[in-house]
């Protein structure tokens, strides 16, 4: 008998959304498997409606219809990197998740509902860097 094992990356959120979604380059049908799971790395573009991703943290980003982001893993964390498009999002307390809107970073305050999105992106070599409008929530939220 042969036995096989798999080492790959652990999940560190999950992505649902209640149409087709692009996770890592690959077309999502969402008819049956209602949830996916995200691993640092991937990269995720909503389809006609929201996607939401659910971080192991309890974090959660809502990203708006047509909008992308990236899940990169840092030496301090994960990031999520908001590409085009807007998000909503909710940081839990006490999570080590850091949010960009292309180069900008992004400070929240925890179980604050807020949201973030990209306008007007220049482009910089072939890398865009998206100017950051942001709609602040009952906390305190700004880009810097």
């Amino acid at each position: 008998m042969l036995a096989v094992v798999a080492f790959g990356a652990s999940p560190v959120g999950s992505v649902s959304s209640g149409s087709d979604f692009t996770l890592h380059g690959v077309r999502v049908a969402t008819g049956g498997v209602p949830t996916w799971p995200v691993m640092a790395g991937d990269s995720i573009l909503a389809g006609t409606t929201p996607a939401k991703i659910r971080f192991l943290d309890g974090s959660v980003v809502t990203l708006d219809s047509d909008s992308s982001a990236k899940v990169e893993q840092t030496d301090s964390g994960l990031l999520l990197r908001l590409i085009s498009g807007s998000m909503a999002f909710t940081v839990a307390p006490n999570s080590s998740l850091a949010l960009f809107s292309g180069q900008t970073a992004v400070q929240a305050v925890a179980n604050v509902e807020a949201t973030v999105a990209t306008a007007g992106a220049p482009s910089i070599g072939n890398r865009a860097t998206p100017a950051v409008t942001v709609s602040r929530g009952p906390g305190v939220l700004c880009a810097k």
